[in-house]
């Protein structure tokens, strides 16, 4: 994707760097011997496993190491052909931004208009200007309308915009953007990417992007080149985007990288056949339609099957459906394991026992008028497995709130086995409940790993009760770190993993997660997703709210989807819920393939 001229600067050329934490010389280096140039004009996505240091490439890159975070360095980063040792912080910070993984590490001020105008207003520009590019930008991300919106109203997505918009009012060279589409809806993640892409195809914007992803799916379209990390720190691949994406498979998910859908199916078809009339692998959805006309009828029921397998109904987990003794999965040790779901028809059990259900609910924002639910009822039975959808500010974190007790209704009622949450003990109710928030940062409370693992056993007075051996499997899950280490230490997809721990170590009979996908590699979320599972297997009531609609139909049985105004939209099987989206990639690959063979058979 060349949008410059062969004499383009380079942007950002790292020689030879590593990089330790602190001043201990015999620790490893968390990332060791990276090297590669970026032009001016380009776009890098940066990949790679949970603490694999992407990170610490982009503190690298905006100043933050060497003058905000010590350590011992290696090799030298340049920017603009100058070492980041010869430039002053200040200096660097104004070409290079940073946007977080998690908005609220950056936001400052109360009120979004103040956010956006916020740096502008420390470098003393004029109020005509300042108000120029407030309007430029948030019509540009299409914010406009939260300009006078308090930020503890915005949801994570929102945030997520107004921070991105606080960097592009400052005319940023090099634009770093961690996971930045991961607080996102699909409409506000299309306005993003398409924003981006209209800025770096600019000439008058030559903008440098470099965007830190786990979900190559999203981005690999508006990219020119790929770093792989591997879990060494160390580069593993690098290079064009499309050749590393269509010609090193294996090695991408060896690396835990999640690989896009359609390269996932077509890596599968052609190992089950190398046709000869195959030149490539499809590198967007519409070239994987292409190829559909010129496969014969056995190669398209094969790639039918394979899609039905992989997307509408996973196999892979299929072999859990007659286990009943005890297993081990991975880092988690499982008690038991029940097969509570008819596999056939997806139907639930016949003794259905409704656990939680909503009347009228209706939630208020205190003091801005701003109504999050509405008139909201539905029954969620127990056993269920549900995925929670819908736009930025919906309210789904909102009512996993309410669920969880965290919040009072402003109006209707919620039942826990029938009964009305207002008349149950609070405390009895938190046992029964786990709830993973979106920012993993929210439910760390104490000094160390393991005093957080033991912290909700020991105020359940449940310790007594827990397992080393399953106190050790645990720690396993969180990764290869002393469990004396401070939590906030952890990268994010960490931090998230010692959630998930501290959850599971009491048992809960609901688990609430908010957005658990973020930050995470594909080894992380498989393991999550297939540990849900078993859980839900086990009797427990499990709801996920993510924009990640592709996993959340994969994996969970039931969707709920909210509209923008906080009103139900959809409450069915997910089964249903793709039937009834024909425009879901999946559906449209299926029936292409329909009616091809139906095309076929009418020609013979």
């Amino acid at each position: 994707m060349a949008r410059f001229l062969s004499n383009q600067k380079i942007a950002l050329d790292f020689e030879g760097f590593s990089f330790i934490y602190g001043n201990n010389q015999h620790q490893k280096p968390v990332v060791s011997d990276i090297s590669f140039k970026l032009k001016e004009g380009e776009v890098l996505i940066l990949a790679g496993p949970s603490g694999s240091g992407k990170s610490t490439l982009s503190y690298a890159m905006n100043g933050i190491i060497p003058w905000r975070q010590k350590g011992l360095v290696k090799g030298d980063v340049k920017i603009f052909g100058k070492s980041i040792w010869d430039y002053d912080f200040s200096e660097l910070s104004k070409l290079v931004g940073l946007v977080k993984q998690n908005p609220n590490d950056q936001l400052i001020t109360f009120n979004v208009k103040d956010e956006i105008a916020f740096g502008l207003e420390n470098l003393k520009f004029s109020h005509e200007v300042i108000e120029e590019r407030i309007n430029n930008i948030s019509n540009l991300m299409g914010i406009n309308h939260l300009l006078n919106r308090d930020i503890e109203q915005l949801s994570g997505g929102q945030k997520q915009l107004v921070i991105l918009s606080s960097f592009l009012v400052m005319n940023p060279k090099i634009l770093i953007l961690d996971e930045p589409i991961a607080f996102l809806d699909q409409q506000s993640e299309s306005l993003l990417l398409n924003r981006l892409k209209n800025l770096i195809e600019s000439k008058k914007i030559p903008l440098t992007l470099v965007i830190i992803e786990h979900r190559l799916s999203r981005v690999m379209n508006i990219a020119d080149k790929l770093v792989v990390l591997d879990d060494q720190g160390k580069i593993s691949l690098k290079g064009d985007i499309k050749k590393i994406i269509t010609q090193n498979f294996e090695d991408l998910r060896a690396n835990n990288i999640r690989v896009p859908w359609i390269i996932d199916i077509f890596h599968d078809f052609i190992k089950l056949n190398r046709s000869t009339e195959i030149i490539s692998y499809p590198t967007t959805f519409q070239e994987l339609l292409d190829i559909i006309p010129h496969l014969d009828k056995e190669d398209l029921r094969k790639l039918y099957q394979i899609v039905i397998d992989k997307e509408i109904e996973p196999k892979a987990f299929q072999k859990y459906d007659k286990f009943e003794e005890l297993i081990e999965f991975k880092d988690i040790y499982i008690k038991s394991l029940k097969n509570t779901e008819d596999k056939e028809n997806n139907n639930p059990p016949e003794e259905i026992n409704e656990i939680l259900e909503t009347k009228n609910l209706t939630f208020k924002y205190p003091n801005s008028g701003i109504v999050a639910l509405k008139n909201l009822n539905m029954k969620i039975n127990q056993g269920d497995f549900i995925g929670l959808v819908g736009p930025n500010g919906s309210g789904k974190t909102t009512l996993l709130y309410l669920l969880a007790n965290l919040y009072e209704p402003t109006s209707g009622h919620i039942y826990y086995n029938n009964k009305n949450l207002e008349e149950i003990n609070q405390f009895e109710y938190a046992k029964k409940i786990g709830f993973i928030f979106q920012n993993p940062e929210n439910m760390i409370f104490r000094p160390t790993i393991e005093e957080e693992l033991l912290y909700a056993p020991k105020n359940f007075g449940l310790l007594s009760d827990i397992k080393e051996s399953y106190i050790s499997k645990l720690l396993k899950l969180i990764g290869k770190e002393d469990p004396k280490k401070n939590p906030y230490n952890l990268s994010w997809g960490q931090k998230r993993r010692l959630n998930l721990s501290s959850i599971f170590i009491y048992n809960p009979e609901i688990i609430l997660l908010d957005e658990p996908f973020i930050g995470q590699d594909q080894r992380t979320i498989d393991a999550l997703i297939e540990t849900l599972y078993i859980e839900n297997k086990r009797g427990k009531t499990i709801i996920i709210s993510s924009h990640d609609y592709h996993l959340l139909l994969k994996y969970t049985r039931r969707i709920i989807e909210l509209n923008k105004d906080g009103t139900l939209r959809d409450y069915d099987f997910s089964t249903n819920y793709f039937q009834k989206h024909r425009n879901l990639g999946p559906i449209i690959l299926l029936e292409k393939i329909e009616k091809q063979i139906e095309q076929e058979d009418n020609e013979k």
